[in-house]
């Protein structure tokens, strides 16, 4: 899943999604280039993601690509993950 310069999560997933305040799914994954920094919205905690980092991420965040990389990720599913 990659995420190019400049991609957040505001500007380019919100839309797609029907505008919800904060991104309502959870991830689970490996970043394998780039930097991309996940904030949770109702505390405002900021988590850098980059290469080599397993990571989940609960409901509630909003994220953007950081630095000049474009951002690869592999998530990670399990079954009934989408209806």
């Amino acid at each position: 899943m990659p995420k190019l310069l400049g991609w957040t999560w505001e500007a380019d997933e919100k839309p797609l999604l029907g505008h919800p305040e904060t991104c309502p799914m959870h991830h689970t994954g490996y970043c394998m280039s780039g930097l991309l920094v996940v904030r949770m919205v109702e505390s405002g905690e900021e988590t850098p993601i980059t290469k080599g980092d397993f990571f989940e991420i609960p409901p509630g965040h909003d994220a953007y690509v950081a630095g000049n990389e474009r951002v690869e990720m592999i998530l990670f599913e399990g079954p009934g993950a989408h209806p």
